[in-house]
């Protein structure tokens, strides 16, 4: 019999956390799933957790690679799916046990060739806190490019969204190759526009560790460039899909912002080598966005950013560095806000 789902984990070096994640796994109440595990080079004992788990269900099945990054590990999944949907976990993560269930229901109730979960951020304090919530207003099912926005960036994160199989693979909608953050930019943005149908399950139904060291987002060096190659990946698939007309302001406005999060995010030592690589992706079209763009279609700060890295000089840095502190401060206290209230 068909598996309903398939679900794929990527895992490497995480045998402190693997033994929960396999636990929300293998106790989901779908019982008809196929579980791809594929062990990424691990050098710890995740490859033997793996067996324990696999020598008592045989819905487990082992994958075994050579290191090569989680977006790889997550592509090479691909070849054995055999579920009508699929969902993409991560292994230091855990998940409701009602998740496939549920977000099965949900994707044949609509009709979607994905839906889009929500999550709990799991802090190591114990406390919880969802992540960002959709805005109430947009349609369950998004078929126009203007009721999309919502769903891209905090989402594109992989266990976030439920796929139909055979859309996933019919369109080739896969990660980012090598050892890199950000490997699941291109297949989040992929899905969602070439997607006919996309629809909302309103319940929090996974999991996600919000720190872990030794993960590729917390490690921040020059694998963080990769920014700039996966922003040209997206422009590419969007003009290759006949989508860029449609997704241009949001796209151009989403690579300016990753833009300058990443220079901030980097070390000193680092900005001006980084400078340069955004200096030479920026085009002529990002530059005329900036300069004309209505303040609905781009931040200041996204303004004041470029013409820092334009110019370079001390009042620009020095104006933007305090700027961008007094914005940060409002999110904050709006965030403390909503704690509190």
């Amino acid at each position: 019999m068909q598996p309903k789902v398939s679900l794929i984990l990527p895992v490497y070096n995480v045998e402190a956390y693997l033994r929960q994640c396999l636990d929300s796994v293998v106790n989901q109440t779908e019982r008809n799933i196929q579980i791809i595990c594929v062990n990424d080079g691990s050098t710890d004992g995740s490859r033997t957790i793996l067996q324990e788990y696999a020598d008592r269900d045989s819905r487990i099945e082992i994958v075994d690679q050579e290191n090569q990054g989680a977006g790889s590990a997550r592509n090479a999944g691909y070849s054995f799916i055999k579920g009508k949907y699929t969902y993409f976990a991560d292994p230091d993560d855990w998940l409701n046990l009602e998740l496939c269930e549920k977000a099965s229901r949900r994707i044949e109730e609509t009709g979607a060739d994905l839906i889009y979960i929500q999550a709990l951020r799991e802090y190591p304090t114990g406390k919880s806190r969802p992540t960002r919530q959709f805005k109430q207003h947009l349609p369950e099912v998004r078929l126009v490019p203007e009721q999309r926005i919502d769903l891209f960036r905090p989402r594109e994160v992989p266990w976030l969204k439920f796929w139909n199989s055979e859309f996933l693979l019919k369109h080739q909608i896969r990660f980012s190759e090598g050892k890199r953050p950000y490997e699941d930019m291109l297949q989040s943005w992929k899905g969602c526009v070439l997607a006919d149908r996309i629809a909302i399950l309103d319940e929090h139904l996974y999991h996600y560790r919000n720190f872990r060291p030794g993960s590729y987002q917390n490690i921040v060096d020059r694998s963080h460039f990769a920014i700039v190659d996966t922003m040209k990946d997206i422009e590419a698939m969007l003009m290759t899909t006949g989508k860029y007309a449609d997704y241009r302001n949001l796209f151009i406005k989403s690579k300016l912002t990753r833009f300058r999060q990443t220079y901030f995010k980097l070390p000193q030592g680092l900005r001006l080598e980084f400078r340069e690589l955004v200096l030479d992706a920026i085009s002529e079209e990002d530059r005329l966005f900036l300069h004309s763009a209505s303040s609905k279609r781009k931040s200041l700060l996204d303004g004041w950013f470029y013409k820092m890295l334009e110019r370079h000089g001390f009042f620009d840095k020095a104006l933007f560095c305090i700027f961008n502190a007094l914005s940060q401060t409002g999110l904050y206290l709006k965030h403390l806000f909503l704690r509190l209230k």
